[in-house]
């Protein structure tokens, strides 16, 4: 199969290793360089997406995604409509309110959550680590810790704990008191994340009972598929104006805010290595296009129409870009896929036992070589044009 004379031609340029050495050595090293960003920018780019899946996995596992409450006589046609939308996984009855336990060594503040036991999310079922979720449904006023908030109160399971809740109270003739009961313990969870410093869960009912001369609305948990997609399912439902809806961007917004922060300044730092190794190009061919001006005389007066030209040296260099930027993502793969036991081998690991988590999406490695071939692009586009405008009377007159 014949070739179209510009891509035949390119290529040879391309692949020549003879002429210009320092040309050589300038191509080759842009190539490595888009090679070293486009590797760099998949490994910390599937990096960041572990962590990020991990932390949306552990917080937004067990914090709800969207909390409706309604007035208690309100109707709950809304809960089917709602349902009947893709995306949504659950809806449940539950409560939440901010209390004081107290142990008999500490007291601190915590987030007391009523569910029911048939509708727990999947990871906090999996998350517990001491106790049973059978036993804690047969028993009343039986609570669930975080494990860092069991450890800070030294309590275990079987252990009696005071909740104290501030806004259900009385008054009396010392003032205030708030209503307070005794709970046993009867497991433990294990987040992996900052919520197991503040969480209790607790039977529905139970924390019903404590509520119920303060409580005249009724709330209810909302679980996704994606708890990405809260923020404008909380639009659409915020139009029934007698819907109150919160997501959990009122909990832990900023803190994946500043997760996307740093991916992106991470991407845009990476992404300008691969820009600077791809304008490393315009160097390599403006000097190729100076050291071929005979050659492309030659064409011109040949009858090569200057498109004919102009695809010659972007051909070249997009043959340098591309073959760095598929190289270095499919590099980049290989070493995601083997990342945790090279770092074990090197003995760079973050600590014994714990390991990189490692998201590879293939729609962001695509755009990643996108990017690449897109910078390859812009930077050949000096270079070819600078051939075309060579005139050849003027370069072989004297030959």
């Amino acid at each position: 199969m014949q070739l179209p004379v510009s891509l035949f031609i390119g290529l040879r340029y391309s692949q020549s290793r003879k002429g210009n050495a320092f040309i050589s050595f300038i191509t080759l090293f842009s190539v490595a360089g888009i090679f070293l960003g486009v590797m760099a920018l998949t490994i910390v780019s599937s990096v960041m997406n572990g962590f990020e899946g991990e932390l949306k996995k552990r917080i937004l596992g067990v914090i709800p995604h969207l909390v409706v409450t309604t007035d208690a006589d309100h109707p709950d046609d809304w809960q089917h409509q709602v349902l009947q939308r893709p995306g949504v996984a659950q809806i449940s009855p539950f409560l939440q309110a901010e209390a004081l336990v107290q142990s008999p060594r500490q007291l601190t503040g915590v987030l007391l959550q009523g569910v029911t036991n048939d509708a727990l999310p999947a990871f906090m079922q999996q998350a517990l680590i001491v106790g049973s979720w059978q036993q804690f449904a047969q028993q009343r006023y039986a609570v669930v810790l975080g494990r860092a908030l069991a450890e800070q109160l030294e309590v275990s399971v079987g252990d009696k704990l005071r909740f104290m809740l501030p806004q259900a109270g009385s008054y009396t003739p010392m003032g205030w008191v708030p209503r307070q009961r005794l709970f046993t313990v009867s497991g433990i969870l294990d987040t992996g994340s900052d919520v197991d410093k503040l969480i209790a869960v607790t039977a529905l009912d139970d924390l019903s009972r404590l509520l119920s001369s303060t409580v005249q609305q009724q709330q209810w948990r909302i679980t996704l598929d994606e708890p990405f997609a809260a923020p404008q399912f909380a639009q659409q439902l915020a139009a029934d104006s007698s819907l109150q809806v919160q997501d959990w961007r009122q909990s832990h917004g900023k803190l994946f805010a500043a997760v996307a922060m740093e991916k992106a300044m991470m991407w845009l730092m990476l992404l300008l290595i691969v820009a600077v190794a791809a304008f490393n190009i315009v160097s390599a061919l403006v000097m190729m296009v100076t050291d071929k001006q005979a050659e492309i005389a030659i064409l011109k007066t040949l009858g090569m129409t200057d498109q004919q030209l102009f695809n010659v040296f972007a051909v070249q260099g997009l043959s340098n870009g591309v073959a760095g930027a598929v190289a270095g993502a499919l590099a980049g793969v290989l070493l995601c896929w083997q990342l945790n036991p090279l770092l074990a081998a090197l003995g760079l690991q973050l600590a014994p036992g714990i390991i990189l988590p490692i998201d590879i999406q293939f729609d962001q490695l695509l755009f990643i070589l996108l990017s690449a071939v897109a910078l390859t692009v812009l930077a050949v586009w000096y270079p070819a044009k600078r051939a075309v405008g060579i005139n050849p009377a003027d370069i072989l007159r004297d030959e």
